[in-house]
Parts: C-alpha cells; structure tokens; sequence
C-alpha cells in the first residue's frame, strides 16, 4: 500500500519541485499546484452552478408530480427520473468530482512532504539512502523510525545528524538542504509538524481555521438551496451535511502535516469564493431566462424550417 501512495505521489513530487525551483516558497508551490487543480475543476463548478438554475427551473413540475401520486413514493420516483431524463438533467450536476479529487491531492501531497530530499531538491539516491538511515536512527519512536517517513525525520533533525559520515554529500546539496529548511515554515510554524488532537498548541489554528471556512462554506451552500429549491432545503440531510463536511476537513487537518492543512485552507477559501462569483455570473434566473430565449430562438426556427418544408412540398 506504502509503494500505492509514493507512485501517487510522483507527479505532484515533479509538479511542486518545479514551482519550488521557480519560486523559492514551498507554500506558493502548493498555491500554484492548487491553481491548476481549481481550473481543471472550473467546468465541473461551472456545470454545478447551471445545474441549480435548471433546478429551480423544474420544482413546479417535481411538485406536481408529488402531488399528483402522494405517498406512491415509487412511482414519484420512477416520475422524476423520468422527466430528468427529458429535461437532461443530472441530480449529481457534477458536485461529486471537487471531493473524489481532493482526497488523491491530499496524499500525493503528502508523499512529496514525505520527500523533499528526492523529489524536491533532487539530491542523489545514494546520499538519500545514507540520510534516511541516519534520520531512521534519531527517530525518537516507531512513527519516526519507520523507512516510509526516514527522509522527513532526517530533515527535522538536520543539525543532529553527522553529514561527515554521508559519502557524496557536497558542499551545494549542504546548502540546498539548509535553504529549503529556513523556507520549510509558514507564519513560522514548520510546515512538517502535524497538529496533535490531544494537546492543544498554535498548531491547532489549522484545522480551527479550515473548519471555519467549510462551515461558512456549508452555511452559504444552505442559503442559496433555499431560494433555489426551497423542499430541498428542509430535508434533514441538508442539515447533516452541512456539519459533516467542516467535520471532515478539521479531522483531515489533525490528519496530516500542517504544509496539507493549508492546502486544505487555501483550496476551500477558493472553492468559497468561485462559489460566490459564479453564483452572481450564472445566477438562476440569468440563467433560466437565456436557457428561455434560446428555446424559443430554437422553436421558432424550427417552426420556419417546418413551413418552408411543407411549402416546398406542396409546389
């Protein structure tokens, strides 16, 4: 499973070592992959938000179908597909992708801080291994002697080790290391440590922070389901939901390192605000009323191809 989650993260490795090599900041790096992963999300996003104006677009119809077979929740059911189906409307509207992706992110990540030495500053395999076992021996329990996490606990005790006794260590990957150590910190909190649930320290404002945002996010997301779809609102499992996922994202933050906490942070204060931007840009009735104009457009062109066909016919 270990070699599963390192081939995962070889491509995010190569991604953030180029960011590190053009930007010199570790967590700008992150930024820049969190950009590229928010615009290959954008036409899901996009697809999401038109997917609630069609939403809004068919409560009338969805009520009258309830109304119509009352408690024959069968045959509400087999109805709504139904017109689902005319209407091409899909009840996922692509909301899914945002959370299958974010996940994979998260460990690739997390493999690359696993592995700054080989992936990020791109120091020989045979002066990593020579550090790792070094690291392996100043691990003060199991977590940190283990061979998966070698390269990270080496580089948390730099100073400790002896780099007179790694052959083919220079002068330069000396420096390198060093560099990379002085930038391995954000707001001075070093980006390796991983928040500890049962003792609070400053390292708790990650997952304070990320729970914040996807409440707030969680929050919004409700108030917008109201105006849109009003029945949909008051199902019980809105309200789960809306628990659920700040719940997730501070029980990741305590997960994993701090560097995957603000990646966490970073992407959901994004993903709040293309939330709030595309909400205004395709807000449901803009987008109601041109899906209107381009059916009637449609209607009445295929209503003049009709007569110039029967009028064709009748010459």
């Amino acid at each position: 499973m270990t070699k599963i989650y390192e081939i995962l993260g070889i491509p995010f490795g190569f991604v953030i070592s180029l960011f590190y090599a053009l930007t010199g900041n570790y967590i700008l790096s992150i930024f820049c992959l969190l950009l590229i992963v928010r615009v290959c999300l954008l036409p899901s996003a996009i697809k999401q938000q038109k997917s609630v104006a069609m939403q809004q677009r068919l409560q009338p119809k969805l009520r009258r179908i309830r109304e119509k077979y009352g408690n024959d929740q069968q045959k509400i059911q087999m109805e709504t597909q139904e017109l689902y189906q005319r209407e091409g409307y899909s009840a996922m509207g692509g909301g899914c992708l945002p959370m299958l992706i974010q996940l994979p992110v998260m460990l690739g990540l997390y493999q690359v801080n696993l592995h700054p030495f080989s992936w990020i500053l791109k120091i020989p395999d045979s002066v990593v291994e020579q550090l790792k076992t070094l690291g392996i021996a100043l691990g003060t329990n199991t977590y940190e002697k283990s061979t998966y996490r070698a390269e990270l606990t080496a580089l948390m005790n730099w100073d400790k080790l002896d780099l007179s006794s790694v052959s083919g260590l220079t002068q330069e990957h000396i420096d390198k290391v060093e560099l990379f150590i002085s930038r391995f910190k954000f707001l001075g909190l070093n980006l390796a440590q991983t928040p500890d649930f049962k003792h609070f320290d400053i390292f708790w404002i990650i997952p304070i922070v990320s729970g914040v945002i996807a409440l707030a996010t969680s929050i919004y997301s409700l108030q917008r389901q109201k105006k849109t779809n009003p029945d949909m609102a008051k199902n019980p499992s809105m309200g789960c939901m809306m628990l659920t996922t700040p719940i997730m994202q501070i029980y990741f933050a305590f997960l994993f390192p701090i560097s995957i906490g603000i990646y966490i942070i970073m992407s959901s204060a994004l993903s709040f605000v293309q939330m709030i931007i595309l909400n205004h840009v395709y807000e449901p009735k803009k987008v109601l009323a041109k899906a209107m104009i381009e059916e009637t457009i449609y209607r009445r062109s295929k209503e003049e191809y009709t007569k110039k066909i029967n009028k064709f016919k009748q010459n």
